[in-house]
């Protein structure tokens, strides 16, 4: 699993001081109003006062950054799991649960498929449909 793009850093502001950020340890990107948290694999967090939607521009270059939900952008590289239902879909991380929105789950699982064509992965297996209903 490798990103599918050539850049593979990206520069950002982080508490008045400039970082680089290697794009293959980013797990996710969270909105937190105007900041984002960006979580990386190491477990460490780091907090930049742009928003959501600056990085989503700048990411727009990188393959395996999708956008699920209108709070995260994901890197493919580290989702273990996903299920679609009709409220749109789960998506499983190493310790979290992030939710697929109805409206982005179609072009979500079109990009995940092509994510995972492009590095050789088993495409079938890996999407599964949840089946089973609760009826309470």
């Amino acid at each position: 699993m490798g990103v599918l793009s050539t850049e593979t850093e990206m520069q950002m502001r982080v508490a008045s001081k400039r970082n680089m950020v290697d794009l293959n340890e980013i797990v996710y990107l969270k909105s937190s109003k105007n900041y984002t948290i960006f979580k990386l694999r190491n477990g460490k967090e780091l907090i930049s006062s742009k928003t959501l939607g600056i990085f989503e521009d700048e990411l727009k270059g990188v393959s395996n950054f999708v956008r699920p939900h209108r709070s995260y952008i994901v890197n493919f590289n580290f989702v273990k799991d996903l299920r679609f239902n009709c409220r749109g879909g789960e998506l499983f991380m190493e310790s979290e649960i992030i939710n697929i929105s109805r409206r982005k789950a179609a072009d979500f699982r079109r990009k995940f498929r092509r994510f995972l064509t492009a590095s050789g992965e088993n495409v079938s297996s890996t999407i599964r449909m949840k089946t089973k209903l609760r009826v309470s």
